[in-house]
């Protein structure tokens, strides 16, 4: 990482967003004191994070890559096992453990070992590992990764939830639509170093010169859309038929070019809706562009 400053606040859902590659896991190891850090100094639940590594870890739960359970015991065995080495009392512990099998419907597996388990019900026992001292911090690593929608879709209320607790997240993913959607301030990470700083919202309008229509027009062809492309002012084009999304960077008479345009090439044209910038949109402006971005991943795929 590259100068990071970040400060987040108690109770606070925190999202960390970037493409694969970003450095968002390497933050999370470095809080988890997984890895140390080289320079600079941070605090974890007000204890300096090299220091007071010991108790760091036990205020915090965390989901991440390479962050396992024993695959020969039970998963009851593993949250018990986990108990014992949190000192929570026998009784206290059991009585965590039922909660957090019942809350992730583990009822009917309980008893299995890890290596029975599917990628996703692996993903919800490590959950129930990080939750089961009570944290004060959660760190959930690109944690709906390989869980179903309904899962996924549950595990962001369960966490909103926490944080009305005043439990603090901090949530890294490379899905656009998930900040927008629970965060409350994201954190945006490119190439090492931590671009912006903000709600959804406000780095939304920090692009707010960006402007975006969606066209329904179904059948359109790969000649028509170039002739959309060529538009001063075009951006950027998806074609999801028979959806046409357009992002420009001024929106004056737009919406008449491309109309224009659409029936001049035999187009049909069922509407036009004009929208501000989504989250995604906003976080390809601000990091350079999607060319920029491609030039990243490409060398990070060679390296």
């Amino acid at each position: 990482m590259d100068g990071l400053n970040l400060d987040v606040k108690q109770g606070e859902l925190f999202g960390l967003l970037g493409p694969n590659g970003a450095g968002k896991t390497t933050t999370v190891r470095m809080l988890c004191t997984l890895i140390e850090p080289t320079s600079g100094t941070a605090t974890v639940a007000g204890y300096d994070l090299v220091r007071e590594a010991a108790k760091v870890r036990r205020e915090i739960g965390v989901v991440s890559e390479g962050v396992m359970l024993y695959r020969e015991l039970t998963i009851e065995e593993n949250l018990r096992f986990l108990g014992r080495l949190y000192n929570l009392p026998s009784g206290e512990a059991e009585k965590r453990i039922a909660h957090l099998l019942e809350m992730f419907r583990f009822e009917d597996k309980a008893k299995r070992m890890v290596k029975a388990l599917s990628s996703g019900w692996t993903k919800k026992a490590l959950i129930c590992a990080a939750l089961l001292h009570n944290p004060k911090i959660l760190f959930l690593d690109e944690v709906t990764s390989g869980l179903d929608p309904q899962s996924a879709a549950a595990l962001q209320d369960f966490t909103r939830s926490l944080c009305r607790e005043g439990v603090t997240v901090i949530w890294t993913t490379h899905y656009m639509t998930e900040p927008e959607k629970i965060c409350d301030r994201v954190g945006i990470v490119f190439a090492g170093r931590l671009i912006q700083v903000g709600s959804p919202g406000d780095l939304k309008r920090k692009v707010s010169e960006l402007s975006v229509m969606e066209v329904e027009t179904p059948g359109l062809s790969t000649q028509q859309l170039e002739k959309i492309k060529s538009i001063e002012d075009v951006c950027n084009i998806s074609y999801n038929d028979p959806v046409l999304r357009i992002t420009c960077l001024h929106d004056h008479a737009l919406a008449e070019n491309v109309t224009r345009t659409l029936l001049s090439e035999g187009a049909r044209i069922r509407s036009i809706n004009t929208k501000g910038p989504t989250l995604e949109e906003a976080f390809i402006k601000l990091t350079g562009g999607e060319e920029e971005i491609d030039r990243f991943l490409e060398k990070a795929r060679t390296e």
